[in-house]
């Protein structure tokens, strides 16, 4: 596996405003022909029969999505010096990338996965071991800038929520600016083999070009599997016997990058702290800092106080300050808003949101009290070089084996047996 070994603050070239313009520019009805209009049109004359008149098809012309070999080969004849394939974890971008490895008419030099900062260690350890049965060198891009990183922006600008908008920015900074940072250790034009596929979204149908090629930022960028659908990935990832992973058959997404602009809290967290606690905790610590960041005023705009909650599904004006220039997405998923935001009732996904409901007068008078409270990360030496997650992990890992041998399946049924320790007063039997 090969990072990045450049400082950030010497190697670093922010992308905006380099790329093409943005491709969302709404639908658009065809247009229909009005007879006598038109600079050269001529005249007809009367009719004198009784045939019916046509001005053709009115259907707007829509090209045919190359198949893959056909995109494969189309970029081939194009002008670079090295081949990548992307791969997030996700099974388009793992189908894209096992299908270019073996049937292009090209080598590929190797696999590029992105560190979010805030994705699974699940999905890049998978990605680890797909890039080594191939056989092709793993290179991971997770430099950024300070300022971009995501646990920096959201004591700031609160949680993304539910828009496209938001779930740009978090794109630009969470994965083009490492991508765009990578590809400078590389001489001229980069070849990047995307898993994007128009038929995953309709959004996606208007990101991808029908011949599957686009270049940005002086690269080419080709989507073998433009033309197929989700079914035929999933097909396809089975018909090869390409291992499945454990994260996208639980969360349907690679897990890579869990900023929470399109999440639904409600069931994500949930599965989240089921079967990856030390997530769960990391999410409920950056709720913690938001949260205290926001009470002592520390936010972009007060009004961004409603944005303290992971996954919140607020589509205000929260991220039309994050002042973001038009990009295209071709790293990640598509997303589509699944009925996020917080419902009304006594549940809570986490103690920092059941927490915001006591009292104020209940609340220490303490600057970072929902941190003192709440934040796991606090106990990590300033010294240490790891990312929280990784700390978190191998902790929650320590728990499970200490409950393992005091006889519980897991560290959740060893907390929950000694939770009842008081009621146990009495002479009532432990586990």
């Amino acid at each position: 596996m090969v990072g990045v070994t450049c400082d950030p603050s010497d190697c670093f070239r922010c992308p905006c405003g380099r790329t093409a313009p943005c491709a969302d520019a709404g639908d658009t009805e065809p247009a229909t022909p009005v007879p006598g209009s038109g600079p050269s049109e001529p005249s007809l004359g009367d009719r004198t029969d009784d045939a019916p008149e046509s001005w053709g098809s009115l259907e707007a012309d829509t090209p045919e999505t190359n198949d893959p070999d056909e995109i494969l080969h189309d970029a081939q004849s194009r002008d670079w010096d090295q081949a990548f394939a992307l791969v997030s974890g996700g099974y388009d971008s793992v189908a894209a990338a096992y299908y270019t490895y073996h049937n292009a008419p090209f080598a590929l030099d190797g696999i590029i996965h992105i560190d979010t900062s805030i994705g699974l260690r699940e999905t890049t350890e998978y990605v680890e071991a797909f890039a080594d049965d191939l056989g092709l060198e793993l290179h991971v891009a997770d430099v950024r800038r300070d300022e971009d990183e995501y646990a920096t922006r959201i004591e700031t600008y609160g949680f993304p929520g539910a828009n496209e908008t938001a779930h740009k920015w978090e794109w630009v900074n969470n994965k083009d600016k490492p991508l765009q940072t990578l590809l400078q250790q590389f001489d001229g034009t980069t070849l990047l083999i995307s898993g994007a596929t128009r038929e995953e979204s309709e959004a996606r149908y208007e990101k991808v070009n029908a011949d599957g090629l686009e270049i940005k930022d002086g690269h080419l960028y080709a989507s073998p599997l433009a033309a197929w659908t989700p079914s035929d990935v999933r097909d396809y990832i089975d018909d090869q016997g390409i291992p499945r992973s454990a994260v996208v058959d639980e969360l349907s997404h690679s897990g890579d990058c869990l900023c929470g602009a399109y999440a639904d809290r409600w069931l994500e967290l949930d599965v989240i702290h089921d079967e990856w606690p030390y997530m769960w905790a990391y999410i409920q610590s950056l709720e913690a800092r938001v949260i205290d960041s926001a009470r002592n005023g520390n936010m972009k705009k007060e009004s961004y106080e409603d944005y303290v909650l992971w996954g919140h599904g607020s589509t205000t004006e929260r991220e039309l300050d994050q002042r973001l220039g038009n990009r295209e997405m071709t790293l990640c998923q598509a997303c589509e808003p699944a009925a996020p935001g917080i419902g009304s009732g006594d549940a809570f996904q986490t103690v920092t949101e059941a927490a915001l409901q006591l009292d104020e007068s209940e609340v220490p008078d303490s600057e970072t009290a929902f941190r003192d409270a709440f934040d796991l990360t606090q106990a990590i030496p300033d010294s240490s070089d790891e990312h929280p997650l990784d700390v978190l992990r191998r902790g929650y890992d320590a728990l499970d084996e200490v409950a393992d041998r005091l006889g519980y399946e897991d560290h959740q049924e060893l907390v929950e047996d000694r939770a009842l320790e008081p009621a146990r007063a009495d002479g009532g039997e432990r586990k």
